[in-house]
This record gives structure tokens, sequence and C-alpha cells, in this order.
């Protein structure tokens, strides 16, 4: 299928094709976006009939807009489609006629990064990547762990000691992840898993991949 996308430098300019397994711009080193070909789209009243037909209200439903090319790839624990509460009482005390609060704990891990872990890691099954690593003090550990367990990838999260919630520490290690501890900070973390997975051969799922 011919790609709908491509991966683009906010600084320079520089195009990437999907197959490349790339993460910051080769020339610039700034970061990377995903560039669509809206053109390919169905006209817009047609394809919102596809898209209400589809019964599961989850960020797969509108799949046309996500960079995936194959849907055989597409790895999903149910992500997307949270409720929204009305909080009354609470809009009345800041003189709001309406609010409402969209609840994100009601995905998968108990977090909205499943909503980008979810194409993150269908990406990194397309791209044939045989691991997946990220640098995390909570929720991206659990979700990566999560999601990689369903696509059946190895998964390495590296974590500053000491500094992560144990809650979800614990909810990575449960979904199988391997679970590394270093001195520093999580920037010192995300220093080494840039470099690691380079090394290593694992597919790097921060939020400096454009895919997630």
């Amino acid at each position: 299928m011919e790609p709908h996308f491509r991966l683009v430098c906010i600084g320079c300019g520089q195009r990437y094709n999907p197959d490349e397994m790339v993460y910051t711009c080769r020339r610039c080193g700034d970061l990377l976006t995903v560039d669509y070909d809206w053109s390919r789209l169905e006209d817009g009243e047609e394809i919102r009939r596809v898209w209400a037909r589809r019964p599961r209200l989850s960020v797969w439903r509108y799949r046309e807009l996500l960079p995936v090319l194959n849907e055989d790839n597409i790895i999903s624990l149910g992500e997307g489609g949270t409720n929204l509460y009305d909080c009354r009482r609470l809009g009345a005390a800041f003189g709001l006629r309406e609010l409402q609060v969209k609840n994100e704990g009601e995905n998968p891990t108990g977090s909205f990064k499943d909503r980008g872990m979810t194409v993150g890691v269908s990406r990194a099954l397309e791209l044939g990547a045989r691991g997946v690593i990220c640098a995390s003090t909570g929720n991206t550990s659990a979700s990566l762990a999560a999601y990689s367990a369903r696509a059946g990838l190895h998964c390495l999260v590296v974590v500053p000691a000491g500094k992560i919630a144990l809650g979800k520490l614990a909810q990575a290690m449960m979904y199988g992840a391997k679970v590394v501890a270093v001195n520093g900070n999580f920037d010192d973390a995300l220093s080494l898993v840039m470099d690691a997975c380079t090394k290593l051969g694992l597919y790097l799922l921060n939020s400096v991949n454009a895919y997630r």
C-alpha cells in the first residue's frame, strides 16, 4: 500500500519515508512530525458516514487519520472513547453555565498515554521492531509494557532510581517489561535510552517519537 504519510522535520523540512526508523532529523537534529496526504481521504461526508458505522468508539474508529499502513498491524486494548461527566456544582462555583470533565483514567492502563502508545506500538510492529524501549517515571512505562505485551514485543523500561510512581512500576513489571533503574533524573534515563535504542536494536517510544 502506498504510504499516506511522511515524517517531516519541523526545523529544516527534511522528509523521511515511513519505513525509516528515525526519531530526530539527521540533518539538523530537530524533532519530526507526521505529514499526511489529506487528498487521499474520501469525500468528507462519506468518510464521516464510514466512521459512524464503526461500532466501537476508540481512536481506531478514525484509522484513516492515523499513520498505519496495514490494519493487521493495529495493536489495541480498547483505548479512547472515555466518558465525559457533567460537573454542575464545580461549574457553578466558577460561574460556568456548563462544565464537563473527561476521565482519561478509563483508558486500559489508567492514563491518556494509551492513546499515543496504541499508535506507537502498531508502528513498531509495522517497522519490524523486535522490541521497544522507553524512559519513564510512571505512566509511559505502564502503557508501553501493556501494549508491547499485546503485540508480543520485548519491552525494556529505564527509570531513574527512586523517582518513579510505584504503582506504575508494578504495572510495567506485571505486564512483563524488563525494568532497569539508573542513577540520575528522567533526562539522564532518556539520554541513555536514546543511545541504547540504536545499539540494542529497540524501537524508541518516548514522546520524541512523532508516531506517539
